[in-house]
C-alpha cells in the first residue's frame, strides 16, 4: 500500500480532488482520520472531514501522470 498526503481547503477543494481522481482508473481510497472512502465515490468524498489530514491510499506506487495531476493538492513540506 502506498499513501500520498493531500489537503483540501474547503468543499470545493474536495470537488476538485474528486474530479481529478476520476480521470484515473487506479484503485484508490481517501482516508480522513478513522474513515476511509472510495476516491471515486462522490458521496464518500463529500463525507470526509477536511479539518483532519487527508491521504490517498493506493494499492500500487503512483505513476508520474497521477503524481502530476494531484501535485497541487500535496502540501508543501515544511522546513524545520
Amino acid at each position: 500500500m502506498y499513501s500520498v498526503p493531500i489537503t483540501a481547503i474547503n468543499k470545493n477543494g474536495l470537488i476538485e480532488i474528486f474530479e481529478t481522481l476520476s480521470h484515473f482508473s487506479n484503485v484508490m481510497m481517501i482516508k480522513s482520520g478513522d474513515y476511509t472512502v472510495d476516491a471515486h465515490s462522490l458521496i464518500g468524498v463529500f463525507s470526509l472531514d477536511i479539518n483532519k489530514p487527508l491521504e490517498i491510499i493506493l494499492d500500487q506506487a503512483p505513476d508520474n501522470s497521477l503524481l502530476d495531476a494531484i501535485s497541487k493538492f500535496i502540501p508543501a513540506k515544511q522546513v524545520s
